[in-house]
C-alpha cells in the first residue's frame, strides 16, 4: 500500500509541476507553488523544525558571499533562458527551495522512510528523483542539455545532503540553505544582465 501511496504522490507532483509551469503565467507561478507547498508542511503533518544548524547557516552564507564576489573569468554560470528582475531573482530561489523541499525532503521522505527504514536508502531514492525532475528546466528552456546532465550528480549529492540535514535538523532548515545556495547564483546572472 504504501509503494502505491509513493507512486501516487510522485505522479502528482510531476504533474502539479507542469500545470503550474505550462498554465499559470512565470512569477504566480512561482508563487502558488511557495502557496500551496506551504500548505502541504501542516496537511502531511511534516517536522518543520528540530533543531538550528547554526554552523550550516554559515557556511552557507559564506559560500554565497564567496560565489557572489568570484571574478567572472572563474565563475561559469548557466545558460540561463528567461529574464531576471528583482521580483524573479528572489521568488525563483524561494519557490524552488520551498516547493523542492517541502515535496522531497518532506512529503516523499517521510512515505519512503514508513516503506525502507533506512535513511541512507531514502536519501538515494529522493536524491535521484530530486535530480532527474529538474528535467522540467531542460524542457522548458531555462537550462540547456548539456548544462543539465553535467549537473545532475551535483544535483543528487546536494539532495543527499538535504536529506540527511531534514533528518537531523527539520524541513525549515534544508529550505533556508537551499534558498542559500541558490540565491547567490541567480544573484550573479541578475548583476550580469541588470
Amino acid at each position: 500500500m504504501i509503494y502505491l501511496i509513493l507512486f501516487l504522490l510522485i505522479a502528482l507532483y510531476f504533474l502539479m509541476v507542469f500545470f503550474i509551469e505550462k498554465k499559470i503565467p512565470f512569477e504566480k507561478g512561482l508563487l502558488t507553488k511557495i502557496i500551496i507547498f506551504s500548505l502541504f508542511i501542516p496537511i502531511f503533518k511534516l517536522e518543520l523544525y528540530k533543531n538550528i544548524p547554526l554552523q550550516l547557516y554559515i557556511i552557507f552564507i559564506v559560500y554565497g558571499i564567496v560565489i557572489v564576489l568570484l571574478p567572472e573569468k572563474i565563475v561559469k554560470l548557466p545558460s540561463f533562458g528567461i529574464y531576471l528582475n528583482i521580483k524573479r531573482l528572489i521568488l525563483i530561489p524561494l519557490s524552488a527551495a520551498t516547493s523542492e523541499e517541502v515535496f522531497f525532503r518532506g512529503i516523499l521522505n517521510k512515505y519512503l522512510f514508513q516503506a525502507v527504514e533506512n535513511i541512507i536508502i531514502v536519501a538515494i531514492i529522493s536524491s535521484t528523483l530530486f535530480a532527474l525532475m529538474h528535467i522540467f528546466n531542460y524542457f522548458n528552456g531555462i537550462e540547456s542539455k548539456r548544462y543539465f546532465l553535467l549537473i545532475s550528480p551535483v544535483r543528487f549529492a546536494f539532495g543527499f545532503f538535504f536529506s540527511i540535514v531534514n533528518y537531523k535538523y527539520g524541513l525549515l532548515s534544508v529550505i533556508i540553505i537551499h534558498f542559500l545556495i541558490d540565491f547567490p547564483v541567480f544573484y550573479r546572472i541578475y548583476k550580469k544582465y541588470n
